[in-house]
């Protein structure tokens, strides 16, 4: 805490003890070991806790996003139901400006993070998104609204949008508009000793390291990024700084989607 405060003041900026929370961070069974009555006894000064807000993202001890996820399709729902008071003074045009204010800006926010986590925990923000689509197209709530989606609005499903974000980071660090820390993370086979020669080099083909079946570390963005990228379509790889690129992404992702029905 010396050290984190020293930093801090070198950089001009201020530690609040009392507003600083301490979180441990692992599995279940590591998190089950640990006493955090006996720490607080321990260590009477720190705040421990098992969530933590950081730039707006509620952190939980597994790294599960199901308390933020909640709380976010909660806001979502919230503001959905403040915008259907007034849907019948607003044009189209305007009830879709409000909804990206709103609702899809939020469902986006960092939204990488969410990376490899279970179907299950993210159909929440799915069906906001397919709410707010049925407030802009004025559907009824059993009707389908997967076409409108995708032919009407242009939007991708949530699983495509993760997607989306984490292809566009990766393309931001192979073009050098990204952190060198996330740049460190992206390497292309071509450029790794002893692997140049290889046929999967001359396809722009990024190195996904090693990674044991432990969730946290198959979601962690030095193999989830070159994963979606190495599945993107090789002209769309070998050529990205030549290209609209993301709007190409986008239409390859769109073109992944299947149309469901309004139940899913």
């Amino acid at each position: 805490m010396d050290a984190l405060e020293a930093w801090m003041s070198s950089n001009r900026l201020r530690l609040n003890p009392s507003k600083t929370k301490f979180i441990w961070l692992g599995t279940r069974q590591q998190i089950a070991k640990l006493d955090l009555t006996a720490l607080t006894s321990e260590f009477p000064l720190y705040v421990f806790s098992t969530t933590v807000r950081d730039l707006g993202v509620q952190l939980d001890q597994e790294l599960t996003f199901a308390p933020h996820l909640h709380r976010l399709a909660r806001d979502c729902y919230y503001q959905l139901r403040q915008l259907r008071t007034v849907t019948r003074s607003l044009t189209s045009a305007a009830k879709l400006t409000l909804v990206h204010s709103f609702i899809t800006s939020r469902l986006d926010y960092c939204s990488s993070l969410y990376s490899g986590l279970p179907s299950s925990r993210i159909v929440c923000l799915d069906r906001v998104l397919r709410s707010a689509a049925r407030l802009i197209g004025q559907i009824h709530k059993y009707g389908h609204v997967s076409s409108y989606m995708l032919e009407a609005l242009h939007w991708l499903p949530i699983c495509q949008r993760i997607e989306y974000r984490v292809a566009a980071l990766v393309w931001r660090c192979l073009q050098g508009l990204a952190p060198i820390y996330l740049r460190e993370l992206c390497s292309l086979i071509s450029v790794v000793p002893g692997r140049r020669l290889l046929r999967s080099a001359e396809k722009g083909v990024l190195l996904v390291p090693f990674a044991r079946t432990a969730t946290m570390q198959n979601r962690a963005f030095s193999v989830v990024g070159p994963k979606i990228w190495n599945g993107l379509p090789v002209e769309l790889r070998l050529h990205p700084g030549s290209l609209p690129f993301l709007t190409k992404l986008k239409t390859v992702l769109l073109g992944r989607v299947e149309v469901g029905s309004a139940s899913e």
